[in-house]
Order: structure tokens, then sequence, then C-alpha cells
């Protein structure tokens, strides 16, 4: 009897779950208009509804742009939209398996030209998460330090080098995981980022998504 009893609750939790992960298009219109300048809910639920109707769902937005839809993946819980020729808003809905609870994931990302990302967690209230999911990111987590230590240099002086740090981040597609994306070559002049590219240990960094939280798992080119 109780182990009927789990099974139950566990299929309950698991289908209770599924079932509000899949409303991503919900998510997006139901976000507070503060946390998405561009577009008053109004607008965005009619430009959900003429891109799942083929429809022109191109929206002029509020700093004379046009917001479109790029992408609107219901099964992997994403939305991509594009609010400008170099801003783009990705939102992803993230679950816990074994439980009922879900976040809302929001990057914001700008190329001016070099592409810098900033991201939002929020509870299925759309409550800002003090405490973030993510680790914080920085130049050190792309740092070759056993290499840096083995030269004798200090790490604090090789990390100031970089005197900009722009990072780009997105979710693996069809994945929760996030690629961190360190953009130094983009800004920094052809000759100082060659001597400070032998320090790196790539320019990419992944982060699992492990229930409630995201772990920092390698970094790469």
């Amino acid at each position: 009897m109780k182990n009927k009893a789990l099974i139950i609750f566990l299929l309950s939790s698991f289908f209770a779950n599924i079932s509000f992960s899949q409303n991503i298009e919900q998510a997006f219109t139901s976000m507070p208009d503060e946390y998405y300048l561009s577009l008053p809910s109004a607008q965005r639920k009619e430009m959900v509804k003429a891109f799942k109707t083929d429809t022109i769902h191109t929206r002029k937005n509020k700093f004379r742009g046009e917001s479109s839809i790029l992408v609107l993946d219901s099964l992997n819980h994403f939305m991509s939209i594009k609010n400008s020729e170099n801003a783009t808003v990705h939102l992803k809905i993230l679950s816990n398996p074994l439980t009922t609870t879900s976040y809302y994931a929001l990057i914001f990302t700008a190329c001016a030209p070099v592409c810098d990302s900033h991201i939002g967690f929020y509870n299925n209230n759309w409550q800002f998460l003090q405490q973030s999911l993510l680790p914080k990111i920085t130049i050190n987590d792309f740092l070759d330090t056993v290499k840096i230590v083995a030269e004798g240099k200090q790490i604090e002086k090789i990390a100031e080098q970089f005197d900009l740090v722009f990072i780009e981040t997105n979710f693996l597609e069809n994945k929760n995981n996030i690629i961190a994306t360190l953009n130094s070559g983009s800004y920094l002049d052809k000759d100082s980022y060659e001597r400070l590219k032998k320090y790196l240990k790539g320019d990419k960094v992944l982060f699992t998504w492990e229930n409630t939280i995201f772990k920092k798992s390698i970094c790469y080119w």
C-alpha cells in the first residue's frame, strides 16, 4: 500500500511539473512589464498568437526597434526573442524532476559590437531570486591557474590584464545546460590577445543544471 501511494505521489509530481513546464509562451506573456521593457504583456500575447498561426508576428517596441520571436520550443521550454539588430532575449523554464518546483531563467544579450549577457532567475510567480542559481562567472573561470603559477606569475595580475570582460551566456540547444563564452578576442588587439591567450584553458565554460542549481563543469575551446 505504501509503495502504491509513493508511485501515485511521484507520478502526480511528474505530470504536474510537465504540465507547468510546457507553457513557455504563458511564461513569456505573464512576465511583468518591468522585466521586459520592450513590449507590454498584451503585445506579447499578440506576437505569440501570430507566431503560432504563421502570420506576421513582428511588433514595434518601445525603443523604436522591432521585436520578433526567433524560437518558440514548447517541448524544451525555451524561447528566443530578437529585440533589435544587436539585442536578444532568451527565456527558459528550469524544473526539478523530483519536485514540482520550476524556475524562470531570463538572459539579455547585447552586442555593441562585443556580445555581453546579463542573466536573472525567478520563481514561477516571477519573483526575482536574490540567490542566483548560477555561480558568478569571472575571468578566473577561464584562466589556466596551474600554468600561471608554474610560470611564477600571479593569477590576480594576469586577470587584471583582461581589463574589460565580456561574457555571453546561452542555453545549449535542447538542453538545460548553459555555455558561457569569453569574448576577449573580439575587443583586445591581436597582439595583446595572443599574449594572454596562452593563460586561458579555453574561451567556453559549461555549467550543468543539477535539479536546483548550475554547477561549473569544464572549460574548453
